[in-house]
């Protein structure tokens, strides 16, 4: 059901929660979830809805879902290979079904969507630039003909949780890449002090050392890190 507010307010009121988010959320699994609770304050009658991120390929990478029913018939999308969600994101344009019973794009999903108690949807792409990265959904449990100011809605509702969710993406991917690199700095640290300590037991050179290290742990099938770190434990006055 459409309101009488200006579509700008209604924005504005919809994503002041996410402000604070911003600053706080960590991963991309949470930041769909809240995604999703605030398309059902955008439109107060959806059954329910849900937001999906799709690959190159159109494989589905993460999910998320205000309700069962909701995740049903998303992942008889991603089973099936058909329905609105992947539709508007290969499209990069919304997709609008008035009635699952009547429309004929996508027979079986709409069969089944029905099935589970859903008559309507309206799915729209997430983009960055002119790309789509997904797409979110708000199903209906009655027929519903989406107004062009409903659609226009969700468009802007879109463009907002685009935005959202590529700084909350960046953020994840930057912490990962950081996590990353102090784990290959701590193995580095421990692999170069097993060396020193291989050089100064057995009287080797750094080379020498290095393909100790290396055939002992091709030896005994472990990793670099497993034999460095076993050497650092049974070193007296050394921190494992």
């Amino acid at each position: 059901m459409d309101t009488e507010l200006p579509l700008a307010d209604e924005l504005a009121a919809v994503f002041a929660r996410f402000s604070n988010v911003l600053l706080t959320e960590e991963t991309v699994s949470s930041a769909l979830k809240l995604i999703t609770e605030a398309a059902v304050l955008a439109v107060n009658d959806a059954a329910g809805a849900g937001v999906s991120l799709l690959d190159t390929s159109g494989n589905r990478s993460s999910a998320a879902s205000t309700s069962p029913i909701v995740a049903e018939a998303d992942a008889l999308q991603y089973e099936l290979g058909q329905g609105p969600c992947i539709s508007a994101w290969a499209s990069g344009a919304p997709v609008d079904i008035a009635d699952v019973r009547t429309d004929l794009r996508w027979p079986e999903w709409g069969t089944a969507a029905g099935d589970l108690g859903l008559r309507s949807c309206v799915s729209v792409p997430l983009l960055s630039g002119d790309v789509a990265f997904g797409a979110i959904k708000i199903y209906w449990d009655k027929p519903k003909a989406a107004s062009h100011r409903l659609i226009r809605l969700l468009e802007l509702f879109a463009a907002q949780a685009s935005i959202f969710l590529v700084n909350v993406q960046a953020r994840e991917r930057a912490q990962m890449l950081s996590d990353e690199l102090k784990s290959s700095l701590t193995q580095r640290d421990a692999i170069s002090t097993a060396k020193g300590i291989v050089m100064a037991s057995l009287g080797m050179g750094s080379h020498t050392a290095m393909l100790h290290l290396m055939t002992k742990a091709l030896n005994e099938d472990r990793t670099m890190l497993e034999v460095a770190e076993e050497i650092l434990e049974s070193t007296p006055g050394l921190d494992s």
